[in-house]
């Protein structure tokens, strides 16, 4: 019994202790990509990203087909949750962005981002504990087991504040913004079409995808809609820069109101924030999807469970992003209620 119990009081002290060096460690990713500029400001690094992406669209890459189809022009960004490892789409959100294809044929779907590092690193990649990473993530899959994630979610959630921080959150957010732009050249995006350019953002990446959206608007001079699905957002600065954040939040999920308690600029009294400003400007739009928990079986990515309406949770997530995007693409028509 003693053996037990001194067994896991050492697993307590190793846990508190990982916990305590991923905090420490989590803004020196940004921060060493930032000493790399050498001391050249974030303007002139933007402005040299810009003529990268300008000429990497200017390169002869051969044009696309032609497609009768209003949403050829539209590009999609998907960042995934905070309980991932890499940038791949897991089985049930592939599942969802294929049924958002459906709903929105020709669009162009960017899926292999990941927004936890402003390098685009995946934990299992190129890093000191990815070989710790892997085995966590293999573990993951063989038991189907979420205490296995556990490791992944402190990561990434810190990750998620540096992005809403003040003194680092520039250089996180400008980082992932240049991944994110070179992803979006690699798929076909020209810089010089101004396209407009949607980021779908799960959970943390909801803020991730704002924090970024403000430097895409700047390296593509761009209309940048931020979709949040059930997303935790920071009171952000660069909500300044976007043309409108739609925040899918569930009924039945509360995770999202952790951004109402942990950024004071998101309170109400605080009439100056840039999330008030935002809110008083009608450039924040909150949607009600539906009864989604956040995670864990009826949530926005469920095929499973079924809605009265006899649609699954993830199709009807993607016909309401579908019915959003046509809104803003076709105003003058009417939404998609009959898509099915």
């Amino acid at each position: 019994m003693n053996s037990l119990v001194e067994l896991a009081g050492l697993l307590v002290v190793l846990g508190v202790g990982l916990f305590i060096i991923m905090a420490l460690l989590s803004p020196f990713e940004s921060l060493g990509w930032w000493a790399g500029w050498s001391k050249r400001s974030l303007d002139r690094e933007l402005a040299g990203a810009e003529r990268e992406l300008l000429q990497a669209g200017l390169s002869g890459r051969p044009a696309p087909a032609v497609q009768l189809s209003p949403f050829l022009g539209v590009y999609l960004v998907y960042l995934r949750g905070i309980a991932t490892a890499e940038a791949a789409p897991s089985r049930r959100e592939q599942g969802f962005l294929d049924a958002l294809a459906e709903y929105l044929p020709g669009s162009t779907c960017v899926a292999d981002v990941f927004p936890y590092s402003a390098t685009n690193t995946p934990l299992t990649a190129e890093r000191a504990f990815a070989r710790l990473y892997r085995l966590l993530s293999r573990a993951r899959e063989r038991y189907r087991n979420s205490l296995f994630s556990l490791i992944f979610i402190v990561h990434n959630l810190f990750q998620v504040g540096v992005s809403g921080d003040r003194r680092y959150g520039p250089i996180y957010n400008a980082g992932m913004a240049r991944e994110i732009a070179r992803s979006l050249v690699r798929h076909g995006y020209t810089a010089e079409s101004q396209g407009p350019i949607w980021v779908l953002g799960w959970s943390g990446a909801g803020q991730i995808a704002v924090g970024a959206a403000q430097y895409l608007h700047q390296l593509f001079h761009a209309q940048v809609y931020v979709v949040s699905i059930g997303g935790v957002i920071l009171d952000e600065p660069g909500i300044a820069e976007i043309a409108h954040l739609y925040h899918l939040e569930g009924s039945r999920d509360s995770f999202p109101r952790l951004g109402d308690v942990l950024s004071p600029g998101r309170w109400p009294i605080i009439k100056r924030s840039a999330w008030n400003r935002a809110l008083d400007e009608g450039r924040i739009t909150f949607v009600d999807p539906g009864p989604m928990r956040h995670t864990g079986g009826r949530d926005y990515f469920d095929h499973q469970a079924v809605l009265p309406d006899g649609k699954s949770y993830a199709r009807r997530t993607a016909q309401v992003i579908a019915e959003i995007i046509r809104d803003e693409f076709e105003p003058h028509q009417a939404s998609l209620t009959s898509m099915d």
